[in-house]
């Protein structure tokens, strides 16, 4: 049997009167890594952010470890569920010392250790510890993704759900951030949900992918369907064939 870390059942989100999840349905197995993909405004950002809870007006259900997503609490599902945006430089305050960026999530849960957990944290994403007294604007794209991703694992979650997590850094830094997921992936036990629109990023670092059109689901591969192009809807044939991969 197998043991999914993430349900989605028959999700639709709505803004106003657009629906920009139609009726989608998935699962997440424990340790998998998922990608979503489809052309901008397809719904899969707004999928990742109404599995955090940055989305109020859904229906359908959403269970992470068996527990439905809206019947537990912020605190517990947090420690559970981190995201890690786009923007890495958006996302941290400009006038806060990345180490205490790091640390906020860990103070805030009253978790022993701060400093030192800090400094491992720091280690684990392949930066020295002099990083902590930096500010964002002193580091590079990477660095700063690094932080981010750092800062997510602050709580030690399970599920890492990731939002172009490499769109906004050059192909170079790009390959080093995914190695560096695949790394993280393997000691640590993690399971990704990865939005990207970048074919080649999904085919590289996730087991499968779903395909979404115009706010609904079009068809899920694997990594090795989707090599082998054994595509079974048009419209994949044509997205693949659109994207060069």
């Amino acid at each position: 049997m197998i043991d999914n870390i993430l349900t989605v059942d028959r999700l639709s989100v709505r803004f106003g009167a657009a629906t920009v999840v139609d009726d989608v349905s998935f699962a997440v197995a424990r340790g998998e890594s998922f990608g979503l993909v489809g052309e901008s405004g397809s719904g899969k950002s707004t999928i990742l952010r109404t599995i955090m809870g940055l989305n109020q007006d859904w229906s359908g259900a959403i269970g992470v470890n068996g527990v439905p997503a809206r019947g537990t609490g912020r605190s517990e599902f947090s420690r559970q569920v981190q995201m890690v945006f786009q923007d890495p430089y958006a996302s941290l305050h400009p006038r806060h010392l990345v180490g205490n960026a790091i640390a906020e999530p860990m103070r805030i849960h009253r978790l022993d250790n701060v400093e030192g957990r800090t400094l491992d944290l720091l280690r684990l994403i392949g930066l020295s510890e002099d990083f902590a007294y930096r500010y964002p604007h002193e580091l590079s794209g990477g660095q700063r993704q690094r932080i981010a991703i750092a800062r997510a694992l602050a709580l030690s979650p399970k599920l890492l759900l990731l939002d172009e997590p490499t769109s906004a850094l050059d192909v170079s830094i790009q390959a080093e951030i995914l190695n560096l997921l695949n790394r993280l992936r393997s000691e640590m036990g993690l399971t990704f949900v990865i939005v990207s629109h970048n074919l080649a990023v999904i085919s590289y670092i996730c087991d499968r992918l779903m395909l979404l059109q115009n706010a609904r689901h079009v068809e899920t591969l694997t990594r090795e369907q989707l090599r082998s192009r054994d595509l079974q809807q048009n419209y994949t044939r044509e997205f693949v064939a659109a994207s060069g991969s």
